[in-house]
């Protein structure tokens, strides 16, 4: 109905301009690593049709709304895998969350054993600023405890050592390096490295949300044996990419929103970055489509994606930042990804 729309276009804009002023803000940072409560309502993948499973290439397997009565919770941004039914991820309130998923015959049904903690800066303090704590996308290995996180405004690449979702202790760790790259200088503030994906043989990429090529593609990193590459990668039409995670040594899934007045819709999208990894390119990689998230299927301001494997069978989870808005929400949802043969 026009009213709906009409209603959801000041839903969106009110919680856009939250954003904008959260911006100037300080970060609601953790003073150190707290447990957390959360509370986990079951949502259907399609409200008007709560059977619903099939989506593109994904089968839907559950989705939670997650709430806290902790007003530290919120502003999700990255989201990564770990060992079991473990989760870390990283807000832009400058935060670390850790969690654990809980499932009943394979479908999502709820979150446990929740953990938040301060992502320390180099000096050993909690952010102090918006830009010190503006972390948009996280890279993790579970087995190893490297970490990598993206932050925008002051646009870098920082790194840790030791971080393990199941010792809170080790969410107290001070970075041990930061990388900035010349070619993150110019990013927009509001829109530098949303998404960032590290292949099996350590080639990594890192991609704009709004930084944009002549062509329409988005600016992406490229960084194999310490030699950094500019390209392009193609997304979906009036989305930005938030995020994205290596399928395997050439391919990659991107995560991409739309979320503004005029609606909101999430898009998740494969690119394979062979002929980038092959030698220079000019043209942008281009996306293939997967599947596609608009009302009145579930989705709010998704943000984080991460990969499960399980017995030849591949597990996707999503997750919106909620912008520390009452307008929004921390949806948390599982899909299988079934490509085509």
């Amino acid at each position: 109905m026009q009213i709906e729309r009409i209603f959801a276009g000041a839903v969106i804009a009110a919680a856009l301009s939250t954003g904008a002023v959260a911006l100037k803000s300080p970060p609601v940072v953790a003073p150190v690593p707290l447990a957390l409560p959360l509370s986990a309502t079951p949502l259907p993948l399609d409200r008007d049709d709560p059977a619903r499973t099939e989506l593109g290439a994904l089968r839907f397997m559950g989705a939670v709304l997650l709430r806290s009565s902790n007003p530290l919770f919120g502003g999700v941004s990255g989201l990564r895998a770990g060992r079991g039914e473990r989760m870390l991820a990283v807000g832009d309130t400058g935060n670390w969350l850790a969690f654990s998923t809980v499932e009943r015959g394979g479908r999502l049904v709820g979150v446990a054993d929740g953990v938040i903690a301060p992502i320390l800066q180099p000096d050993g303090r909690a952010a102090a600023t918006k830009s010190d704590g503006d972390a948009e996308a996280l890279e993790w290995d579970a087995d190893s405890g490297a970490a990598t996180i993206v932050y925008e405004q002051d646009h870098r690449l920082v790194h840790f050592a030791g971080i393990d979702a199941d010792r809170p202790a080790s969410l107290a760790a001070v970075p041990t390096r930061t990388e900035r790259l010349t070619a993150m200088t110019g990013w927009p503030s509001n829109g530098g490295g949303e998404a960032i994906a590290v292949l099996t043989d350590g080639v990594r990429i890192v991609i704009s949300e709004r930084q944009q090529r002549p062509d329409g593609s988005h600016v992406a990193l490229l960084t194999r044996g310490g030699t950094t590459v500019e390209i392009g990668v193609g997304g979906a039409e009036d989305h930005a990419p938030t995020d994205a995670i290596a399928l395997d040594d050439h391919r990659i899934l991107v995560l991409n929103r739309r979320f503004s007045p005029m609606g909101q819709s999430s898009v998740l999208t494969l690119v394979d970055l062979a002929p980038a990894l092959a030698g220079a390119v000019t043209a942008p990689l281009p996306a293939r489509e997967l599947a596609r998230l608009a009302p009145p299927l579930t989705l709010d301001n998704m943000e984080g994606l991460a990969i499960r494997r399980s017995g030849g069978r591949t597990f996707l989870y999503m997750v919106s930042d909620d912008n520390l808005s009452g307008l929004q929400k921390t949806v948390l949802m599982k899909f299988e990804l079934r490509l085509p043969e």
